[in-house]
């Protein structure tokens, strides 16, 4: 019988991420370290700047979790009770860490400054402790056993907290926990929605030990397939293969096997990389996102943005009139396309043209290649944000599917 997976909870110090003046991110990067690690991640837990309330739920976590990775509240401010609160929680004295001083004065020195006396604060960690230095700011970390539970606290500041837990924490973890790391593969797609994606995978016997989950993050959806940590590799890619062939020409990238993952303009660019080939830009609907995200790479030559199709079709010396008709702006946005390749001597080139309504945009895409135009329209809905991000990740998608020749959508 194999042993239980260590349970670990993620608890998140600070009024602002109560009151939801900052989204959690910390909480959302451990979780996923965690899982990779073997973990069980039970619960995610936030309080405010509240003592009382911090010191009952440490309390709570000690007698109920193996683990608790608990974030913010180190700062040296009245607000930042966590240090205080472990006090009170398990019955013990602050003391001032002479090294944590140390490191703290010479953080400001660096900067040229004279240390705050309020950062003095900052050293002062419960009796019995093991201190967890920053090298990344002025608040240390510390971590102790109390109860059932390790504990470790790290400050609440996204790229401290990241690089304490990876110099030091991650290492310790797995000294102190028999972990049994399992397998994340996630399967990113664009285009389609997560229920039309459950419904291509509901053909398919996934293993019942396999778990599946999905993450919406607009303009991708991401398929996860976590695996246990003794799965054959054999069966593993078998599995992965068998969900991205019933998923289809929708997948774009995979990640967590021994290939190239990344995003849509990592992918699109390998593929230009590849063939060496070149790409110029004509983009409205996206609103100068496409431009920034192809940016510094040596197959991307210009973009000229511009704020609505009408200034676009000047330009150019075309006419716009808005219309219900959707053939005059598939045949406008090819004519831009081709008009913009010859214009750039650049192998590809991308347009694009919108007509905007309330809370969606009608977006039609021309690819000019060599042999040819390549046309589509699509339906784009939501805040702005959210369309030219949509915007610019199905063309993209539309250049992808021709260098891959993949059907069009």
């Amino acid at each position: 019988m194999s042993a239980p997976i260590a349970s670990v909870e993620i608890f998140s110090q600070g009024e602002e991420v109560v009151t939801g003046q900052i989204a959690d991110t910390n909480a959302a990067w451990l979780a996923q370290e965690l899982v990779t690690m073997g973990f069980d991640v039970s619960r995610h837990t936030a309080v405010g700047d509240r003592l009382d309330a911090l010191r009952d739920l440490l309390r709570e976590i000690a007698g109920r979790a193996d683990c608790c990775l608990c974030t913010g509240g180190l700062g040296p401010t009245r607000d930042d009770l966590t240090a205080e609160a472990v006090g009170q929680a398990f019955g013990l004295k602050l003391a001032l860490d002479e090294v944590a001083l140390e490191h703290i004065t010479a953080y400001f020195a660096r900067l040229g400054v004279a240390m705050p006396t309020i950062n003095r604060k900052q050293a002062l960690i419960p009796c019995g402790a093991a201190r967890l230095d920053n090298h990344w700011g002025t608040a240390p970390g510390f971590a102790l056993e109390a109860g059932r539970c390790w504990f470790v606290f790290l400050p609440g500041v996204p790229s401290e907290m990241r690089g304490m837990f990876q110099h030091s924490v991650a290492a310790d973890l797995q000294k102190r926990f028999r972990l049994r790391p399992r397998r994340l593969i996630t399967l990113r797609t664009v285009g389609i929605g997560e229920s039309a994606l459950q419904e291509r995978l509901d053909g398919i016997a996934l293993p019942p030990e396999v778990n599946l989950g999905f993450r919406a993050a607009a303009p991708e959806v991401q398929v996860k397939l976590l695996f246990p940590a003794d799965f054959d590799e054999t069966s593993l890619d078998a599995t992965v293969q068998m969900a991205t062939k019933a998923l289809g020409e929708v997948v774009f990238s995979v990640e967590g096997l021994n290939q190239p993952g990344g995003d849509l303009p990592q992918t699109v660019g390998h593929l230009l990389r590849q063939r060496q080939r070149t790409l110029a830009i004509l983009e409205s609907a996206s609103g100068g996102l496409l431009a920034s995200q192809c940016a510094g790479e040596p197959w991307f030559l210009e973009a000229a943005v511009f704020a609505d199709t009408a200034r676009l079709c000047r330009h150019f010396g075309l006419q716009y009139r808005a219309t219900e008709d959707t053939g005059p702006l598939a045949r406008t946005v090819a004519e831009l396309a081709e008009k913009h390749l010859q214009g750039t001597g650049a192998d590809y080139a991308l347009a694009q043209l919108f007509v905007p309504a309330v809370a969606r945009s009608e977006v039609f895409l021309a690819l000019a290649t060599p042999s040819g135009t390549l046309t589509c329209h699509r339906t784009v809905r939501g805040e702005l944000r959210r369309r030219q991000a949509v915007a610019a990740a199905i063309s993209l998608d539309l250049l992808r599917r021709h260098l891959r020749d993949l059907p069009m959508p």
